[in-house]
């Protein structure tokens, strides 16, 4: 199914409210989720906004532009939106569950931009696949940090940290795929439901035999 975008003075008043960069990127996000980067054509997108071909280019280059730029500020928002949820003085099992709810919270608020992001990344040429997955590392690294800095204090028990990295995000980013706003369940219970079951793999046995688990 098409986006569709209203008329022409309804484009004009979403003009009025956003910029003509971010407007477009909405609207195009919405068609690459629903149809998939290689089906989507820029006349397509151009339809949807109720404009004409030519317009479009006005605002981006080409199609692999425009999913750059989508994709780009997607793993920025993630970066700057996770990190600033994380209390850097709390205890590693607290900025785990800080991290992880941040992620599941901006996901499900920001479907088809990250969903964007998380499947279309080998559109992409190269060098701009190279960029954006060195952003989607330095992302992260701020999982990799609690891990290492909670098996490093005892709080964690000992494993392998990139495992358990990769195992909780790709849960977490999995989301994408099966996360409906009005589904069985909400993001805040889902956060916590993750959070809980990766903390029982990762807790020493000692803390979950005091908690009585």
């Amino acid at each position: 199914m098409t986006a569709q975008v209203g008329g022409v003075g309804e484009t004009a008043d979403r003009l009025d409210q956003e910029s003509g960069h971010e407007y477009v990127s909405r609207v195009a996000c919405r068609i690459f989720r629903e149809r998939g980067y290689h089906a989507t054509s820029m006349r397509a997108i151009s339809s949807a906004l109720g404009w004409q071909p030519a317009a479009l280019y006005y605002y981006y280059d080409s199609k692999e532009d425009l999913l750059f730029r989508i994709m780009e500020s997607a793993v920025d928002t993630l970066f700057a939106y996770v990190r600033d949820h994380i209390d850097p003085r709390a205890a590693a099992p607290q900025r785990l569950t800080q991290a992880i709810t941040a992620h599941i919270t901006l996901i499900a608020e920001h479907l088809d931009e990250l969903s964007v992001f998380l499947h279309e990344m080998k559109a992409l040429g190269p060098k701009r696949r190279e960029l954006l997955i060195a952003k989607r590392n330095h992302y992260e690294h701020i999982f990799r940090d609690i891990l290492h800095d909670g098996i490093n204090s005892g709080e964690f028990t000992t494993i392998d940290p990139r495992l358990a990295r990769f195992m909780i995000l790709a849960a977490c980013n999995w989301l994408y795929s099966w996360y409906h706003p009005e589904g069985t369940y909400q993001p805040e219970e889902i956060a916590r439901s993750f959070s809980e079951m990766f903390l029982h793999g990762l807790l020493p046995k000692a803390s979950l035999a005091v908690d009585g688990t």
